[in-house]
C-alpha cells in the first residue's frame, strides 16, 4: 500500500510539472524576484502582511453578475472576486464532517516594472464553510511577493480568527528552507463532536519537505461553525475596510489544481463531483471591473488574450474527474 501511494505521488508530481510547464498569458508579465536575501526585519514585515491580508474579514466575495457559462451536468457556476475552484454546498440538514485534497505547489513569479514592488498573493487551500456563511476552517499553502521578494508558506485558519503560519522557524523567521514550488501536499479538515463544541483537526503533509508538515486541533461552537460546505480553492485575499472591501492582485502562477478531492457528508465519502446532499459549485475569479477573468478552472493552456466574462466560451464550466481539476492564471488584476 505504501509503495502504491509513493508511485501515485510521483505520478501526480510529474503530471503537475507537465501541466505547469506552460505559463498563462496576462496583463502583467513577470520576471525573477530580487536575489538579495531580505533581513530578519523585512521577513517579519512580509509575514505580518501575509497574515493581515489572509486574515481578511471577507471569506468568499460574490459578484452580482450572473455567470454566462453554461453549467455542466450537476454543476452550477458562480463568479467571485477572490475565489476560483469548487465547493460542495449542503442543501438540507446534513453537515460536512471532513474535506481533503492534494496539490503540487505552483511556482509564482513577481511582477516586473512598473509593478515590481506591488504585493501579490496566491493561496491553495481546502476547508469547510465560507461558501454560504461567514466562517471558514481551512489550511493550505500560500505565496506572496513582498517588496520584490518571493515568500512561500504553509498555514491554517479558523476564520474569523487570524491566519497562523506553520513550518520551520528558519522559514518563518528568515525565509530559508521554506516550502517550494513542486512540493507535493495533502491536506484535510475533520470535524468530530466535542463537549459542547466541535473539534476540528487540520492536518497538512508536505511529502517533499516533511519538516513543513503540521497537524493542529481547534474547537468551535456549532452555532458559529456550521459545516455547511466543503471547498477546494485558489484565492487572492479580500479584506474589509470601513467603506467596503479591497482585493489584492492575484500572483502570476504556473498551472495549479487539486487531486483526489473528497468530502464526507452524512457518513458518506465521495469525490467532489459525486456530492449528493446539495450542489456542486464552480467558482471563477473575475477582475474588479467585472469584465474579464483572472484565472480559469478547466482551461487547458495559455489563452491568447484576456478572458472576457461576456463570452460563454471564455471559461467553460467543467466537472472534476475523480475529485481532480486544474486552474490556469490569466491576469493579476
Amino acid at each position: 500500500m505504501k509503495l502504491f501511494r509513493n508511485i501515485r505521488i510521483s505520478l501526480v508530481a510529474l503530471l503537475a510539472i507537465v501541466m505547469g510547464s506552460v505559463l498563462a498569458y496576462g496583463e502583467v508579465r513577470s520576471d525573477a524576484p530580487d536575489s538579495k536575501q531580505p533581513d530578519a526585519a523585512t521577513v517579519a514585515r512580509a509575514r505580518e502582511a501575509f497574515i493581515k491580508y489572509m486574515s481578511s474579514h471577507r471569506p468568499m466575495v460574490r459578484s452580482t453578475r450572473p455567470s454566462p457559462a453554461a453549467a455542466s451536468e450537476g454543476t452550477s457556476s458562480v463568479l467571485s472576486f477572490n475565489w476560483s475552484g469548487f465547493a460542495d454546498v449542503e442543501s438540507g440538514a446534513k453537515t460536512v464532517s471532513s474535506v481533503s485534497g492534494e496539490w503540487v505547489m505552483p511556482a509564482v513569479q513577481c511582477p516586473s516594472f512598473p509593478y515590481k514592488y506591488q504585493d501579490v498573493f496566491l493561496a491553495n487551500w481546502v476547508g469547510i464553510d465560507g461558501a454560504t456563511n461567514g466562517t471558514v476552517e481551512q489550511l493550505g499553502s500560500g505565496a506572496q511577493c513582498y517588496e520584490g521578494v518571493l515568500y512561500y508558506y504553509v498555514w491554517y485558519e479558523m476564520f474569523p480568527a487570524g491566519t497562523v503560519i506553520e513550518g520551520t522557524p528558519a522559514c518563518i523567521n528568515n525565509n530559508v528552507n521554506c516550502p517550494q514550488p513542486g512540493d507535493f501536499i495533502t491536506a484535510s479538515v475533520t470535524v468530530t463532536p466535542g463537549n459542547g463544541t466541535n473539534n476540528y483537526k487540520l492536518s497538512l503533509t508536505d511529502f517533499t519537505r516533511p519538516q513543513e508538515s503540521f497537524s493542529v486541533t481547534k474547537t468551535c461552537d456549532p452555532s458559529t461553525c456550521l459545516d455547511q460546505s466543503a471547498e477546494w480553492i485558489v484565492e487572492r485575499p479580500a479584506f474589509g475596510l470601513p467603506f467596503g472591501f479591497q482585493i489584492l492582485p492575484l500572483a502570476d502562477y504556473t498551472q495549479t489544481g487539486f487531486y483526489d478531492g473528497t468530502v464526507t457528508s452524512g457518513g458518506k465519502t465521495t469525490y467532489i463531483e459525486h456530492f449528493q446532499d446539495g450542489s456542486v459549485v464552480d467558482f471563477d475569479m473575475l477582475d474588479d471591473s467585472e469584465t474579464y477573468l483572472l484565472d480559469c478552472v478547466g482551461q487547458k493552456g495559455a489563452g491568447p488574450k484576456l478572458l472576457p466574462i461576456d463570452s460563454a466560451n471564455s471559461c467553460p464550466t467543467v466537472t472534476p474527474a475523480h475529485g481532480s481539476f486544474n486552474v490556469s492564471w490569466d491576469s493579476s488584476f
